[in-house]
């Protein structure tokens, strides 16, 4: 029980702290070829193994966006979701994610 409380806590003054998940992920090392594996099971039936994305089904494509946003926006819609993608937060890990912002870096820009 007091372990589980000193845990609570420490969380919370890490995000009183500033300290996001999105932080936390990027202060990681990505590995864009562990990322081009989380990349083809998780992200490519939407926006294509090339990047491309669907337009007409609303899965913008990574090769337009991706050299447009900040490495922060990009885990934050990985983590959050936004539009019609899901969230993956629940589904991935800070290492996978990680993994995939290096991919999507070096893949796409």
């Amino acid at each position: 029980m007091i372990a589980a409380a000193a845990i609570l806590i420490a969380a919370v003054a890490s995000q009183a702290c500033g300290e996001s998940d999105a932080d936390k992920i990027l202060a990681l090392s990505g590995n864009s070829a562990n990322g081009g594996t989380v990349y083809t099971a998780q992200c490519a039936v939407c926006h294509m193994a090339d990047g491309t994305g669907n337009a007409d089904a609303n899965y913008p494509s990574l090769v337009e966006h991706a050299m447009h946003e900040s490495d922060m926006d990009i885990v934050e819609v990985i983590l959050e979701g936004e539009g019609a993608m899901p969230e993956f937060r629940s589904k991935l890990s800070d290492q996978e994610i990680a993994d995939l912002l290096a991919y999507i870096r070096a893949t796409f820009g």
